[in-house]
């Protein structure tokens, strides 16, 4: 298997309760390429991200990240991938600030980036506001700055757009490009028509 692919999934199969999700499934993944995974509802799109995430063991095949078989945590000071599920992980105990403040400081992010990605979803008026009262748009957007500032070149993301309005959306876009323009690359289910050039798909 070649070690330039950022990933590089071959003859994936995986079960659950005894139904084949998906079989033989062949994957790679380079810098600067997006993926975006389709199919219908209980397609296998959220499990194949689960596996190509290290969150759940596929039934047979390899995955190698970066020519390796092991991957490095999300929450350490260097991940090599970064998680957007359908759920934003957010403690509604902490403030805004404290939550974002928790990964930067893993993460060693420079304080301009930092401020830099808050002003890009307007986040300023909410930093201090316990997370819990966020609304779900809100939400999904402190999780947009949390992964626009992580260090992670693959980003996996499990309908990113949900709860947002369409100049969330727009702004999303704009953010995903860019991770693509600075060598970052990404693999995506989503429902929604998210405008990337040169995209590949994959449909389950």
């Amino acid at each position: 298997m070649n070690k330039n692919f950022l990933i590089q999934a071959q003859d994936l199969s995986f079960e659950r309760s005894g139904r084949i999700i998906f079989s033989s499934l062949n994957l790679s993944l380079e810098e600067g390429q997006i993926i975006f995974i389709k199919g219908k509802n209980g397609s296998g799109k959220t499990s194949l991200l689960r596996c190509l995430a290290g969150f759940t063991p596929t039934t047979s095949g390899k995955i190698l990240w970066y020519g390796n078989e092991v991957l490095p945590a999300f929450y350490s000071e260097e991940p090599l991938v970064a998680w957007l599920g359908h759920l934003d992980a957010i403690k509604g105990s902490l403030t805004v600030k404290e939550n974002l403040l928790f990964f930067s400081k893993i993460w060693s992010v420079k304080s301009n980036t930092f401020n830099k990605c808050i002003k890009k979803l307007s986040f300023e008026k909410f930093m201090n506001f316990p997370a819990s009262w966020l609304s779900a748009g809100e939400k999904r957007r402190l999780s947009l700055i949390r992964l626009s500032f992580c260090p992670a070149k693959v980003w996996i993301l499990d309908e990113p757009s949900t709860f947002l309005d369409s100049d969330n959306r727009e702004i999303l876009i704009d953010i995903m490009n860019t991770h693509l323009k600075n060598k970052g690359a990404i693999v995506c289910a989503t429902h929604d028509s998210l405008k990337i050039s040169n995209a590949l798909e994959l449909t389950l």
